[in-house]
């Protein structure tokens, strides 16, 4: 026990000395958006409600100006409304002009999100115990771009998934069965958390680097 303890002490103050021996460095985001001026944010598109489309606008400019005050975002509403505003029918790079001219932006920022229909996943853990479980996921697929609407250049793009759990059934042969149902819309939960890892780009990080 006191061996044990002694290479536990060891180890402990090696990676003290290792850490005193580096510090944090700042790292920029890998996209600075001050460059492209005034940004328009349109709502995103999706197989799902309008309510959802409209928060995910939202919370992709709360996410950016989180990573990077002071950028200046213009809502412009739903990509249907926008389009019949300037007297077109899809956004080709004649009407990415027009909406730049009419809005004052720079350049706009154009997503969309699918969800998957629910599927359920059958685990069984044994056959003689009566044993198993099954599980019921959604999943949402985000996408996004940055495009410039005087040349209509794509200028950034991403994209990031995620699932949410709609039910969970538990069968034991000891224990019964039991349900869980999550009550809330997956789908609308699931906005907030695809949209962080959408924006990965646009926050600042650190980096732990050894002092010379």
């Amino acid at each position: 026990m006191r061996r044990t303890t002694g290479w536990l002490l060891l180890l402990l103050l090696v990676t003290l000395w290792g850490c005193s021996n580096t510090v944090l460095v700042p790292v920029p985001p890998r996209m600075e958006l001050k460059e492209y001026g005034t940004l328009g944010v349109a709502e995103f598109s999706s197989n799902y409600t309008p309510a959802v489309n409209a928060r995910a606008m939202r919370e992709l400019q709360a996410r950016i100006h989180a990573a990077q005050p002071g950028t200046r975002l213009v809502e412009l509403g739903s990509r249907e409304v926008l389009l019949a505003t300037v007297g077109s029918r899809q956004l080709d790079p004649e009407a990415l002009k027009k909406i730049g001219a009419k809005y004052g932006v720079d350049a706009i920022f154009l997503g969309e999100i699918t969800y998957s229909e629910p599927k359920t996943n059958i685990n069984i853990n044994s056959t003689s115990k009566l044993e198993g479980s099954a599980r019921t996921d959604v999943r949402g697929d985000i996408s996004a771009r940055l495009v410039e609407t005087r040349t209509g250049a794509a200028v950034w793009s991403s994209s990031a998934w995620g699932t949410r759990q709609v039910g969970r059934v538990d069968v034991s042969g000891y224990q019964g069965v039991s349900t869980t149902v999550r009550n809330s819309d997956v789908r609308d939960d699931m906005v907030q958390t695809l949209v962080l890892h959408l924006t990965e780009d646009f926050r600042p990080s650190t980096v732990r680097q050894k002092v010379k």
